[in-house]
Order: structure tokens, then sequence, then C-alpha cells
């Protein structure tokens, strides 16, 4: 990683287009993708590599390759105009300064201007790493470098990890606590693998309860009315929260309810993300203002649709 002072910053790609880059297995691997999760439930979305290389138990070199590759695969997409982007604002000018001779009286010419004196001042360029189109950076006060994640980026992961639900998830940091699942023994933090079956097992029965309990006398998707038990699935009101019923939903609106791209007010009126376009209004059956088709709890709802309304404030 490049080793220049300061904070670095390249925030051009829009939300769109790292959702469409997390969805390319061939530039977003696997390995990516956990080193996104790492740094997304990381204190401000950052850590140091090498912290991270050592929770994934592989070395900080091929860590690192593994983001110079992607960011180099990003950066020819970008260039090819195939991911959306920000307008490009007009970057300052860096200089440094060149000193000479204090005694010497010789003129040079920049830029067609004459310069005469004890400095002159020269443009500097640098070529951005590519590890800076995947990843923010800077240097911390011990001499760490940290990799960031970009604030888009952060949206997007959010976004995909919500709509597919948090259950999986919770299960995988379950067993990544165990001290037998990534085959490092003695970790002195680690758990026994009694105590990750036993958490497991009451994971499993509390999502099985949640789903149980929310299922009402006439069951049907808040958004479309599907009414087909198979479909249908309770959803959250808030990220873990299984304790008290949820909504449901068919497979798509769920995913579109637990992303916070749709809610409701307190009148049932259907509310739609800024972040969908008028084709996935269309393809997705949605019309703001439209009724609920069945009723839910209002001071749940408000706890998901502050988010939403967050969510929505930062599209503007």
């Amino acid at each position: 990683m490049a080793r220049r002072k300061g904070l670095k910053r390249w925030d051009a790609i829009t939300r769109e287009g790292w959702l469409l880059l997390m969805g390319n297995p061939a530039v977003m691997t696997r390995l990516m993708m956990e080193i996104f999760d790492r740094l997304y439930h990381s204190v401000d979305h950052m850590d140091n590599g090498k912290n991270i290389a050592a929770a994934l138990h592989m070395e900080y070199r091929a860590l690192n390759s593994a983001v110079g590759w992607a960011g180099g695969k990003i950066r020819e997409l970008v260039e090819q105009g195939r991911i959306p982007v920000y307008p490009e604002k007009p970057a300052k000018k860096r200089t440094r300064k060149k000193k000479w001779d204090a005694g010497s009286y010789e003129t040079y010419t920049l830029d067609g201007e004459k310069v005469t004196g004890a400095a002159l001042e020269e443009p500097e360029t640098y070529d951005r790493a590519p590890w800076e189109y995947v990843f923010d950076g800077t240097e911390g006060e011990d001499g760490a470098y940290y990799w960031i994640l970009k604030p888009e980026a952060a949206s997007a992961y959010r976004e995909i990890r919500t709509a597919k639900g948090t259950f999986s998830l919770e299960v995988r940091h379950i067993l990544e606590e165990d001290e037998s699942s990534a085959g490092t023994e003695g970790s002195l933090f680690a758990h026994p693998a009694t105590v990750t079956v036993s958490r497991i097992r009451r994971e499993l029965e509390e999502e099985e309860s949640f789903q149980r309990k929310s299922m009402v006398e006439d069951p049907c998707c808040l958004v479309c009315g599907a009414r087909r038990i198979s479909l249908l699935k309770a959803f959250p009101y808030e990220e873990g929260d299984t304790r008290t019923k949820g909504p449901l939903f068919c497979p798509t609106h769920g995913a579109l309810f637990s992303a916070h791209l749709i809610s409701f007010t307190n009148k049932g009126e259907l509310l739609v993300s800024p972040a969908l376009s008028e084709k996935e209004r269309e393809l997705f059956h949605l019309e703001p203002g439209e009724l609920a088709k069945a009723p839910f709890k209002h001071r749940r709802m408000a706890i998901h649709r502050k988010i939403f309304n967050q969510e929505a404030r930062k599209l503007k």
C-alpha cells in the first residue's frame, strides 16, 4: 500500500455502482466480501489490513495483493464507463518546492512564466494506487495504515446484507468464534464446540419461534397481498429483533422492507425510497401512497421508518 501522508479518499463510485460491483463475483470475490464484512462491523468502518489478515487466517501480503487486484479491476470498469460514478470535481494541482542556490540569479521558465529566485513551484501528480479504488485510507498515530470502507460502499453492503436477512450471518459469526471452525486451536477467546452447537440451536429455535408467532389468522404480503403461505415470511421491524411479531411479506417485498427501500406511514401508506428507479418501481409493483394490505404495529413501524428516512435523506 502506498504510504502517502494524510487521508486518501476517492468516493466517485455511487451506491448503485457498488451494488453492481458486489453482484460481480469476478471482481468482488468471496475474500473481498469477507474483508468488507470485517470493515462493516469495525468501529467507524475501518481497520488495519494486518488485523483483517489475522482474523481471516491468511498472510497480509496475500490479502494486500487480493485488494490490489480487485482495485485494478474496478479501475478498468470505471475507465470503461461500465460503473456509475459521480461527476469528477476538478482536482487541486499538487505542487512541490524545489530549492535553488540562493546566490543564483538564473531565470527559469514554467508554463511560459518567468520565475527568478530561490524557489520554483513544480507541478507534482500522483497515480492513484489500485487499493484506493476499493477503500479510503489513513495512517494512525501508531504508524499503522488503516483501510476505511467508502460511505457508498458501506451503504450498498448494508442493503445487500439486510435484504438477504441476518439469520445466516448470525450463525456464521457464531461459527467463527468456535475454536475448531477455522482449524486454529488454542485461542484464548475461542468457544468450544459444545458452546457453538448450543448457540446455533438457540438461534434456530428463536428464528422458528419468530416466524410462527408472526403468522396471523388471514396472512398476506403487506404490499402486494400475496397469500401463498409457503412464500410468506416474517421480517423484523429492526435488525435482529425477533422478540416481537414481524410483518409478513412475499420474498421480493420482504427484501425491500428489510433493506429499508420501502416503509409505511402511520396511516398505512406505502413509502418508496428515492434509491429505486421508476423502472424498478414498476417491476416491483410499488405505488407510493398505496395502503397496506394488512395491519401492522405502528410503534414498531415508526422505528423502521426512522431508518428509512435517514437513508432517503442521504440520497438528496
